[in-house]
């Protein structure tokens, strides 16, 4: 924990902004294209991102789903690590883009390199930059209840903390991991399990998660490691760290009133 850094609270919002930061580094995945050829998932066949992610997933191979919505929101890839404030940037249509993001988020004192260890700082900086009457809550609490479901089929969008493995899909590694994804739609089987779409600043493929697994995930945001790829970095966490009230565990950002009519709606 030698690389973390104390904080005060956050201040009021700053005069214009001159701090410049430090050259992240490059983003860490490319762009994977992969054509499939497989008459697997053929009801998405027109939606080929859909498609491709239920393939490797390994989900709804046979059948379609009762119900599914889904947004199309292009993808951007992070430079450094930004994954939070890429995935708001995904959010905003890219508008702000996240290297402005980092600007403001550096201006309030919520990170040093872009990482946010707080889904209340990245509350404050989507609250500030949402357009017109769009409207996001700070969700505290499990991912799988009664409250994200009808915000799946309402329409709306989740930006989600959570641990990721080393194919960026959610996994339980008390937080070491920590990752931020942007929540684009969903899917519902037969015995109304749900699964989620997810965009995030690794890769520009579209990734589908159980729900379940997610909000497992994000429940076992705990502590703080230092990221392998940063190892002269310091990072800023929040009061309490990870695991405190402003920090990660079972925090999302609820997002409604933003996205245009989903592009592909089964009912």
């Amino acid at each position: 924990m030698s690389h973390i850094s104390p904080e005060s609270p956050p201040p009021p919002p700053p005069p214009p902004m001159v701090i410049s930061p430090r050259a992240p580094a490059a983003a860490s995945e490319p762009s994977v294209v992969v054509n499939i050829t497989t008459d697997k998932c053929s009801w998405a066949l027109e939606y080929p991102d859909v498609q491709k992610a239920c393939f490797f997933s390994r989900v709804f191979e046979d059948a379609p789903p009762k119900h599914c919505q889904y947004y199309s929101v292009k993808s951007i890839l992070q430079v450094g690590p930004t994954c939070g404030l890429t995935a708001l940037s995904m959010l905003l249509g890219g508008h702000p883009p996240a290297e402005d993001l980092l600007k403001d988020a550096i201006a309030h004192e919520y990170t040093l390199n872009g990482e946010l260890f707080s889904a209340q700082y990245l509350f404050k900086l989507t609250r500030k930059h949402l357009p017109g009457p769009a409207a996001c809550q700070l969700h505290v609490g499990p991912l799988y209840c009664k409250k994200v479901k009808e915000l799946l089929k309402a329409g709306g969008c989740l930006l989600v903390p959570y641990d990721a493995d080393v194919n960026h899909a959610p996994c339980l590694k008390s937080g070491h991991r920590a990752h931020w994804a942007l929540i684009v739609g969903y899917l519902v089987d037969t015995q109304d399990q749900y699964y989620v779409l997810a965009r995030h600043g690794k890769t520009r493929n579209l990734a589908v998660w159980s729900l379940d697994t997610l909000s497992q995930s994000n429940a076992n945001l705990l502590e703080f490691a230092q990221p392998k790829g940063y190892p002269d970095n310091d990072f800023l966490l929040p009061p309490g760290g990870v695991s405190g009230p402003l920090g990660l565990n079972e925090r999302s950002i609820l997002v409604n009133g933003l996205l245009p009519q989903p592009v592909l709606h089964v009912r």
